[in-house]
């Protein structure tokens, strides 16, 4: 079997019943059975003993949703109010084509919901919308253009027949404009600085700048070996050591970067600069793939919005990784599934 067809697997599958994992808001998870689900939270019994009660407000959005959304199943899915409200929720806090699929539901069985349901639906595109294009002329405003960039698009993604869209895409243009200008002046300042002459301070910092490079170089090697090893995690099923040494390898590749950075300012060596570019294009490539495999292990795990995260961030670097797009549509694919489907996954 494939990996990638493991992934198709994988998302086809529930989490079992006896054991979850729960993603708070902070972004940290708990993993234990649901013992009971109220109005307000769960009562939990926690995998590493004892029991813990935890507020549907400190929890992430999609967890609430699931949990809430398993409960109505169990009882049969017939309650129209129930599902609306749910659908509702989904909405207000950002799931929107779950929250759309809800309320399509909830209007199935009743009927009489549609004109509320169509209210919900355009209040919560006209404010989110508003507040990404709101985020983006921010973000443009303070030259954060990689932000504004994210921004922008997501409105376009998320809210084609918003009324902000057209100012949105010509706001992705001139961001995107601003970016490249960006990269073109740290190329530029990159090729000045091999220009510079030769002082008599010289011999010393490239000594420096070869330790720099050694430790660039470690960090590096630490990487790939930390990568490694969260894919041996990964085929032994341990989630969280898998995350861990993936997010450890990310670290390690942030701090060869810097050094590279420091050593591209520092350095008069043409040759030193070329290894130091290099160095960092490798970096670059193993951060695709760190972030690839995060993307999978969490996509695996059903936690979509997670997955997404990670399957973003890789594709900000290579837009064109073949693995992180295809998984990313799997994702997608299953999200809307899931969302459609009149018998959904748990």
């Amino acid at each position: 079997m494939t990996r990638f067809t493991a992934v198709l697997l994988a998302l086809s599958l529930a989490l079992p019943a006896a054991a979850e994992m729960i993603q708070k808001k902070s972004g940290t998870f708990v993993e234990g059975k649901i013992l009971e689900v109220t109005e307000k939270g769960i009562r939990i019994q926690l995998a590493e003993g004892g029991e813990a009660t935890l507020s549907f407000e400190d929890l992430d959005p999609y967890t609430v949703w699931r949990v809430r959304d398993r409960k109505l199943r169990d009882a049969g899915d017939a309650d129209a109010a129930a599902r609306f409200t749910l659908g509702k929720y989904a909405m207000e806090n950002g799931l929107y084509e779950i929250g759309r699929a809800d309320l399509d539901a909830a209007i199935k069985l009743d009927g009489s919901l549609k004109d509320e349901a169509d209210g919900v639906v355009v209040a919560v595109e006209d404010r989110d919308s508003a507040k990404l294009y709101e985020d983006g002329m921010a973000a443009m405003k303070a030259s954060d253009f990689p932000g504004a960039l994210l921004k922008f698009q997501a409105l376009v993604d998320s809210f084609p027949a918003s009324k902000f869209v057209e100012e949105a895409k010509k706001a992705l243009s001139m961001a995107a404009t601003e970016i490249e200008k960006e990269n073109t002046r740290k190329k530029e300042l990159l090729e000045a600085l091999t220009k510079k002459k030769v002082d008599a301070k010289v011999a010393k910092v490239e000594e420096g700048i070869k330790g720099k490079m050694d430790a660039a170089q470690r960090a590096y090697g630490d990487a790939r070996k930390l990568n490694g090893d969260g894919l041996e995690y990964e085929g032994n099923t341990s989630v969280s050591k898998a995350d861990k040494s993936w997010r450890a390898a990310e670290a390690a590749l942030f701090t060869a970067k810097d050094l590279v950075m420091e050593i591209a300012a520092g350095s008069k060596d043409v040759e030193v600069l070329a290894a130091a570019k290099k160095l960092d294009m490798d970096c670059d490539a193993m951060l695709v793939v760190v972030y690839g495999n995060i993307g999978h292990l969490w996509a695996v795990e059903r936690y979509y919005k997670e997955s997404t995260k990670w399957l973003n961030r890789a594709l900000a670097i290579d837009p064109t990784n073949h693995f992180a797009t295809e998984i990313k549509l799997q994702v997608a694919a299953q999200q809307i599934r899931r969302s459609y489907s009149p018998e959904r996954d748990k």
